[in-house]
């Protein structure tokens, strides 16, 4: 009798049943907003989840800016080798959504797995955390020190 209550389990533990769609191909241009959002030719918004971008669009000091351009010049790069594939959704919660409305997703190209990770890998992304203390500390390590 465990048996059927075991295959629900696995079931509903699945990623299509979580909420995370499967990798798909993007097709037409993508537009990068800045380091780690992205508007797809059908209009979508996606975030990068997991990742933190310098700003680019109200950056909170002069050197912040000049890292987000760099972070968003270097995610058109890896974008424009082509074959991207997205992957909608949060893996650990199934989120799909931002409190902004932006779609929740990791994208991949035919040269790189996760296109956050790499930006996080040569330093021009931060993992994401939640919290005060985590958006002051990121604000820090882009400008270089406290902030008033």
């Amino acid at each position: 009798m465990r048996l059927p209550s075991l295959a629900l389990a696995i079931i509903l533990a699945t990623p299509a049943f979580a909420g995370i769609q499967p990798p798909e191909p993007v097709h037409g241009p993508i537009r990068v907003i800045d380091g780690d959002t992205v508007r797809l030719s059908t209009g979508e918004i996606i975030r990068i989840y997991d990742i933190d971008a310098p700003e680019t669009h109200k950056p909170r000091c002069p050197a912040e800016k000049i890292a987000g351009e760099s972070s968003a010049g270097f995610l058109g790069r890896l974008l424009d080798a082509g074959g991207v594939m997205i992957s909608r959704c949060e893996v650990g919660t199934g989120r799909c959504r931002d409190r902004y409305g932006r779609t929740l997703a990791t994208l991949s190209t035919r040269d790189v797995a996760n296109v956050g990770d790499a930006l996080i890998g040569i330093g021009l992304a931060l993992p994401w955390k939640t919290g005060k203390a985590a958006h002051d500390a990121r604000a820090r390590h882009w400008c270089g020190g406290p902030l008033d």
